[in-house]
């Protein structure tokens, strides 16, 4: 069969394939969210809780977190410090210790501390002037 119009050739347009471009995007979309979950702890050093059945998942915005380890380390949010530095660690936070006293702080023991430890560092924050504390616990 002889064509109409032998010359003429039918000219393709250029396509940008945009399909496989989404599939990328959305791919490092994932990993971006997962690697972040991941890398955030809710609250300070990770310990071993106590369980109690009033428990609360919710914390105020940003709290001022000791956590007591078994060994009688403590940490004021991540930084390790001894509990005789406690008072100028807290200064040397933003707005000092006036700020803590308008904060809660969250007392995060490990299940296996020795209570003397928990009772140092409560008789330490007393000292300050800083008398709201939340004990974290897991839930039962």
């Amino acid at each position: 069969m002889p064509k109409l119009f032998p010359g003429r050739k039918q000219k393709r347009s250029p396509r940008i394939e945009i399909i496989p471009m989404v599939d990328v995007m959305f791919l490092l979309l994932v990993f971006y969210i997962l690697s972040s979950l991941a890398l955030k702890h809710p609250m300070g050093i990770p310990v071993n809780l106590p369980a109690a059945d009033s428990s609360e998942q919710g914390t105020p915005q940003q709290p001022l977190v000791l956590t007591i380890k078994p060994d009688g380390r403590y940490y004021l949010n991540k930084d390790e410090v001894r509990l005789s530095e406690l008072a100028g660690a807290i200064e040397a936070l933003p707005g000092g210790i006036q700020a803590a006293r308008k904060t809660n702080i969250v007392l995060n023991a490990d299940l296996t501390s020795q209570h003397r430890y928990v009772v140092a560092a409560l008789d330490e924050l007393r000292k300050l002037g800083l008398n709201d504390f939340l004990i974290a616990t897991e839930e039962k």
